[in-house]
């Protein structure tokens, strides 16, 4: 009897050693794959941020906790030569995926004047699984435009101002602007900050509180080829 149970022990200890090394059987390559991620590029005056969204589950339905690549292509053709060859760059990057959120964020601040470029992205899981790449984002680079001249404030009265400046006729660089431009004035005061777009003049009329405090300050904008290039923004003015 003793010799029995000695056998059924270890037969029993056996079974439970090796369904403990035992591993799920791999998901189906269709469900593993990531699902679609998507971006967005935002010009600043020193170049572009890619803000790229990353997948946080596969098309399976599963939580995608890590990837092993992130892969932004970048595609640069200068706009003076005819017939140029297009150069491309492949930037291979291991951004951590949170729970907190899935924003990832790409500088490129390597742009030419007068240069087209052209993006895309796609995440590599592992060896065999990865998405496409997205559809290609295309921007046309201008150097930026530069300040906005003489920019001054006059207060008429106690309610109201009248901002005004002069069209600046070159970019940060001292070349002639190409494009069409208008101007981006920012409002700050106690209860936020306000956009204000101006186009096709040089002064904007704005009503303010009583003992108030405002702060202003402006920006170019360049349109370039369809492209909006920010300028750098002036110190900024108050008034109260």
């Amino acid at each position: 009897m003793k010799k029995i149970r000695k056998i059924l022990f270890i037969f029993g200890l056996s079974l439970f050693i090796f369904s403990c090394g035992k591993k799920t059987s791999p998901l189906p390559i269709k469900e593993s794959i990531p699902k679609d991620l998507s971006f967005e590029v935002l010009l600043n005056p020193k170049g572009v941020n890619l803000l790229i969204y990353l997948p946080t589950e596969t098309k399976g339905g599963y939580p995608l906790s890590k990837i092993k690549k992130l892969i932004i292509e970048k595609v640069e053709v200068p706009l003076d030569i005819p017939k140029a060859k297009k150069k491309k760059k492949i930037i291979k990057l291991s951004p951590k995926l949170h729970s907190a959120g899935n924003l990832f964020v790409y500088t490129d601040y390597k742009l030419k004047h007068r240069h087209s470029y052209t993006y895309r992205v796609k995440v590599i899981k592992d060896f065999f699984v990865k998405t496409p790449f997205t559809e290609p984002i295309k921007i046309f680079w201008h150097n930026p435009p530069n300040f906005p001249q003489k920019f001054q404030i006059k207060s008429l009265g106690k309610d109201a101002v009248l901002i005004t400046w002069k069209r600046p006729k070159k970019d940060i660089y001292g070349l002639y602007l190409e494009g069409e431009i208008f101007y981006q004035i920012e409002r700050i005061s106690k209860e936020g900050v306000r956009l204000i777009k101006v186009k096709g003049k040089e002064e904007y009329f704005d009503k303010i509180k009583v003992g108030e405090k405002v702060c202003y300050n402006i920006r170019t904008i360049l349109n370039f080829r369809g492209t909006l290039i920010p300028g750098p923004k002036t110190p900024d003015k108050c008034v109260e």
